[in-house]
């Protein structure tokens, strides 16, 4: 309570009547004192009051009415006549707090409340997302053999006629060496034409994507894969798939898979194209083989081309060699970057080199670097 207003309330306990002039009683004394009204204003934590009895001065002392006093400061004020005693009561409990203190006090709380209901939202929606990350590791299939047939029929419902070829999948974990194996596979008989559509890229990609998916699924496991033509019972290439998600491809080449194309490509070439020159227009030149060779690791493959072209048409040959055009040139040209591509889409991207001989197993054409030079013979 205001000391102020303390010292006002104990004076005011000596007042009595007043009218004019008062009259003050201590120790059963009574005298006559002058009160003087001043219009005096009374304020509370700095808010103008209205009391009920006006203020007034008694010898430079301000004296307030006790009830008024009583009510402004939220006191309970009373008057004992028998025992002549002057009773103030608070209406607060001891020690207690302002109005505006206990509005800072209630925003207090009202603004842990809401932080309390903030933090409870976010508990929840992390106790869910770890029930939901609980629920989803379940579902995914483990490592062990159920495991593995779950993940093959995902990978199948997923894969399994994409590029319109017929796909065969094989998927097993080998424990000892903590890695999956996957084999991919197709039939070259049936869907060789389907897959000649496919380029290496996508090829890649498509494994690629296979194994990322088998890794968000069953977690980041190393991926060991295989790509196998079932028809010709061989490897077509490998590929890995490090647990920190890195993607290596090789194409694996073996002197049966160039012998297999060999005949491949005797099945799918039986003569040169005609070439539009005066000397060799009404000339067929049959391809009597093919011979495919792998050096630097097979790296660089040369290709010959054998034909049928025999020596007595050397002249009509000749003539073209050194008379041809380049659009005349383009022809063969065009004829071996074909094969090119045949050799590219089974063996992937690297150097090839192809050869043209006569029916006397003389060179009578060369394809390097992009560019056919043409050979004469005798």
């Amino acid at each position: 309570m205001n000391r102020n207003l303390k010292k006002a309330l104990t004076l005011g306990c000596a007042m009595l009547m007043v009218s004019g002039a008062l009259s003050v009683s201590a120790a059963n004394l009574t005298k006559k004192v002058e009160a003087v009204y001043n219009n005096i204003k009374v304020t509370y934590d700095g808010k103008a009051q209205a009391p009920q009895y006006e203020p007034f001065m008694i010898n430079g002392t301000v004296y307030v009415s006790l009830r008024d006093a009583g009510q402004i400061t939220n006191n309970n004020v009373n008057w004992d006549s028998t025992n002549k005693t002057v009773q103030i009561t608070s209406k607060t409990p001891q020690g207690g707090v302002s109005e505006a203190e206990l509005a800072n006090k209630n925003l207090e709380i009202a603004t842990l409340k809401n932080q309390v209901a903030n933090l409870e939202k976010q508990v929840a929606y992390y106790k869910q997302l770890e029930e939901d990350k609980k629920e989803e590791e379940a579902s995914k299939p483990s490592l062990d053999d159920k495991g593995m047939k779950k993940m093959l029929t995902l990978i199948e419902d997923e894969y399994d006629d994409k590029y319109d070829v017929d796909w065969g999948f094989g998927l097993t974990y080998n424990a000892k060496k903590e890695y999956i194996e996957l084999e991919v596979s197709y039939d070259s008989k049936y869907d060789k034409s389907a897959f000649g559509r496919i380029s290496e890229s996508k090829l890649k990609t498509f494994f690629e994507n296979i194994c990322s998916d088998i890794q968000d699924e069953l977690g980041s496991v190393e991926i060991r894969g295989e790509f196998v033509d079932d028809y010709k019972d061989e490897t077509v290439s490998t590929f890995t798939y490090t647990t920190k998600g890195r993607f290596e491809y090789s194409i694996q080449i073996t002197d049966k898979a160039l012998k297999d194309m060999e005949d491949d490509l005797i099945s799918d070439y039986t003569k040169l194209p005609s070439i539009n020159f005066d000397s060799l227009k009404d000339l067929t030149i049959a391809i009597d083989d093919f011979k495919l060779e792998g050096i630097d690791n097979y790296e660089t493959i040369i290709f010959t081309v054998y034909t049928d072209l025999p020596s007595d048409k050397k002249d009509l040959w000749n003539d073209y060699v050194r008379n041809a055009s380049r659009s005349d040139k383009r022809v063969l040209r065009d004829f071996m970057e074909k094969i090119i591509k045949d050799l590219t889409d089974e063996f992937g991207s690297r150097e090839f080199t192809g050869i043209i001989y006569n029916g006397n197993d003389k060179l009578i054409a060369k394809y390097e670097d992009g560019d056919i030079s043409l050979e004469t013979f005798r």
